[in-house]
């Protein structure tokens, strides 16, 4: 979900408040009806066990604080310094939109890739993971030259 700047105080001051209900709120509204059996409630007994203030300071780390980059124009100064190509999945067509704006002509842009999955939720790892698995292999197969090895370990 998109954070606008009218709603990240808001949920920060829910997320102070409630801690890991409020996070639980969230996860319960973050997969598609079809989500495989019993991903949400593993979710929801991660959330529920996390302790309330841990909760908060992550939302903060994420939103507000001093280098956050969850909200825009600050992701988007962030993204146009990339250097090295990015995969993206988005799940709402707006997002996946604004996120193709962010490649721009810097190092980062040549192989970047922006995808677009409606049918997916928060956890597009684990709502879609064979899918997941080939996006990624085949991504990561097309960029597998010298320029690419020094991130990965290879030499």
């Amino acid at each position: 979900m998109r954070r606008t700047g009218t709603d990240i105080p808001r949920c920060l001051a829910a997320y102070r408040a409630g801690g890991a209900r409020e996070a639980a709120r969230f996860v319960a509204g973050a997969f598609r009806p079809d989500s495989p059996r019993g991903l949400r409630t593993a979710h929801l007994r991660t959330m529920t066990g996390t302790p309330d203030h841990v909760i908060a300071q992550s939302y903060a780390g994420m939103y507000t604080d001093p280098g956050a980059v969850g909200a825009r124009p600050h992701s988007e100064a962030y993204l146009a310094r990339r250097t090295c190509p990015a995969l993206t999945v988005r799940t709402t067509r707006g997002a996946a939109a604004w996120e193709r704006t962010t490649l721009g002509t810097g190092p980062g842009a040549t192989g970047s890739r922006v995808e677009h999955w409606p049918d997916t939720g928060h956890y597009l790892h684990e709502e879609h993971p064979e899918r997941t698995v080939r996006l990624i292999r085949g991504w990561t197969e097309r960029h597998d030259g010298p320029t690419y090895r020094q991130h990965d370990g290879r030499g």
